[in-house]
């Protein structure tokens, strides 16, 4: 199996709104850990990690770093994207 490493111009804006899905999704998954004093379970360093809702601080820092980077990237693309509900009607001269 070959696995390629994606660079962000293969990515559309959907892509990039299925991403920042994903992050606020573990955005809440932390929150809701640390709100019922459960683990946190992540994938790093080849391995399960659980992580207590005191160790979780840098993995959320990151988290939303991601999330404000890819809301800059979603505006950025919404604007260059004409809408598609728009009607492309000229009035006559």
């Amino acid at each position: 199996m070959h696995f390629e490493d994606w660079d962000e111009s293969l990515m559309d804006l959907e892509d990039y709104q299925a991403e920042r899905a994903l992050n606020r999704a573990a955005l809440d998954a932390i929150h809701r850990a640390r709100r019922f004093g459960t683990q946190y379970v992540i994938w790093e360093d080849e391995g399960v990690k659980r992580l207590g809702p005191d160790e979780t601080g840098s993995h959320e820092k990151v988290l939303l770093e991601n999330v404000e980077r890819l809301n800059r990237k979603i505006a950025e693309l919404q604007a260059q994207t004409p809408n598609p509900l728009a009607l492309n009607e000229k009035p006559e001269k």
